[in-house]
């Protein structure tokens, strides 16, 4: 191909202009970064998304505008979508199908809104959907000597390659007969006795990486039950205030805390948390209704503009230690003693590695709670680097210790406006085991590996809540050999499943038993060839 001349600039957004208007200064900020990037390397730059003086934002912020751009943009030009804030993928991914021209896409490597995040989940878009595509992040933009040898590269040939030295196919690694056995046992346990997947409306936030062929997974014995929120809220109706109540005096007596107020818009009220008790028992009782394996509410579209958060709920189903509930017809406890693996935002691609992380800690008598969390930002810390792994609320507290370190915060009302508790706390040192499953162009994958949580002085974990979102659960995490760029290179989705203990070996050979094409990462790869 030809050297290019010019490239068209794309601000993807959020579809609330709430978030639009907080964001636009970072991103005009980055947009005049990465210009003057293209400038110094003799490209000319326009940015099609201007900024509205009627929304203070110049943002992407429905798939409708996005289709409306590129309807302006010859069919084979380049484009670079630029993230500096998270953003919904399906604003642009979707038109972005028929565009035949080099896309690439570019993000800051900042954890204030972030980018980086919204890079992982265009990027798992994308591949979903079957769209070639590169994926390029940066700090420091013309000042990163790295950054611009690629984008030079971008320039002429239309696509930047990245190592892929850090992951290898598990099929090519020796596994413990001992493992091997384990995964034929509960693989064949998967396929006889099944495991529904109850995947609230699908696709939120426009991750469509998050929504996979039913017909792949169904064919792995994890068949999904497609549900409405719509019917969530019916069954919060059912809900007594007394029910709700007890829930919360559980909480109460377990010792958590709670930054109550007067204010409803900054503070957490009564009413809220009552609210989301319901919440808690509905979706107990329809996983019962339904046998379900493990449930996704995605609460963002539809039920933001509803009820209360889900989040507290969401950390109160993953937990094992959580409150009662009885089912209303045969008034037996449900699951007790159990967690309920939650799949925040709908996300099937973590919901499938948390069953099967799940079942494999209960067979090997381990503590069985597990949770996704966004790949929110990571740096250096006492020579390693160490991961900030973030999540809006949905993390158990057996993560942090137990309830009585929990901290439950009103969500932030940008994105929340009717409020709402989150279930906060700082993850405890240990080994852990990842995962994340995918489908990319029509076929489906997992990849995981090992790490640590790393604790950290509580100065310096309070800088990285304040670089972040502080009202939410964090785990700091070390995976050797998977550190920014090995991850930013490879990993399918803006999510990331943990689960503490190590049981690589069992997953990796379940998954294989599925078959799952399935890579190991980092170098726990290295102990196994």
């Amino acid at each position: 191909m030809k050297p290019m001349k010019k490239v068209y600039l794309i601000s993807n957004g959020d579809h609330r202009d709430s978030a639009g208007v907080v964001c636009w200064p970072k991103q005009e900020a980055t947009l005049r970064q990465v210009r003057a990037a293209f400038r110094k390397l003799g490209v000319d730059t326009e940015v099609l998304t201007k900024y509205d003086p009627k929304r203070k934002h110049g943002f992407v912020t429905t798939q409708r505008e996005g289709a409306a751009i590129l309807s302006k943009i010859e069919p084979d030009a380049p484009i670079v979508v630029v993230l500096s804030i998270w953003a919904y993928a399906h604003h642009v991914c979707g038109p972005l199908m028929t565009h035949s021209g080099p896309i690439l896409l570019m993000a800051n490597f900042d954890g204030t809104w972030p980018g980086l995040v919204a890079l992982l989940n265009h990027a798992g878009t994308l591949d979903r959907l079957g769209v070639k595509h590169s994926r390029v992040w940066s700090e420091g933009f013309e000042k990163d000597e790295v950054f611009m040898q690629q984008l030079a590269g971008w320039i002429k040939t239309g696509e930047i390659k990245h190592s892929m030295a850090h992951v290898t196919d598990a099929a090519k690694l020796k596994l413990s007969g001992k493992a091997v056995a384990f995964g034929k046992e509960l693989a064949a346990d998967i396929r006889k006795n099944k495991r529904i997947m109850g995947q609230f409306d699908p696709g939120c936030m426009g991750m469509l990486n998050a929504v996979i062929d039913p017909g792949k997974v169904g064919a792995l014995g994890m068949p999904i039950e497609y549900m409405n929120q719509s019917d969530l809220v019916a069954e919060m109706g059912l809900v007594s205030d007394r029910e709700a109540q007890k829930h919360l005096n559980w909480l109460l007596r377990k010792g958590v805390w709670f930054d109550w107020g007067p204010n409803p818009e900054e503070k957490l009220t009564h009413a809220q948390v009552i609210e989301q008790m319901k919440m808690y028992s509905a979706a107990v009782r329809m996983t019962q209704r339904f046998g379900l394996s493990a449930v996704g509410i995605p609460y963002q579209m539809g039920l933001a503009r509803c009820c209360a958060a889900s989040d507290l709920v969401e950390g109160m189903l993953n937990n094992a230690d959580r409150p009662d509930v009885r089912d209303p017809e045969t008034k037996q406890v449900v699951k007790k003693g159990q967690p309920i693996p939650h799949f925040n935002e709908g996300d099937l691609g973590a919901g499938i590695p948390q069953v099967l992380m799940n079942d494999i800690y209960q067979r090997k008598g381990m503590p069985q709670e597990t949770t996704l969390h966004d790949v929110r930002w990571g740096g250096e810390f006492d020579g390693k680097f160490v991961w900030v792994f973030l999540i809006s609320g949905g993390a158990p507290p057996a993560h942090w210790g137990g309830w009585k370190g929990t901290k439950v915060y009103r969500q932030p009302k940008m994105y929340f406006p009717l409020g709402g508790g989150t279930c906060s706390g700082v993850s405890k040192p240990g080994v852990i085991t990842w995962a994340r499953f995918y489908e990319a162009y029509g076929k489906i994958g997992m990849d995981c590996g090992t790490g640590e949580v790393i604790a950290m002085p509580d100065e310096e974990v309070q800088n990285r809540l304040d670089a972040t979102t502080p009202q939410w659960p964090i785990a700091n995490v070390h995976v050797p050999g998977y550190g920014r760029d090995e991850l930013m290179a490879s990993h399918m989705s803006n999510h990331i499943v943990v689960g503490y203990g190590d049981i690589l070996q069992e997953l990796v050979a379940t998954c294989l038993q599925l078959g799952i094409p399935t890579r190991v990462a980092g170098d726990a790869r290295k102990a196994l060839k």
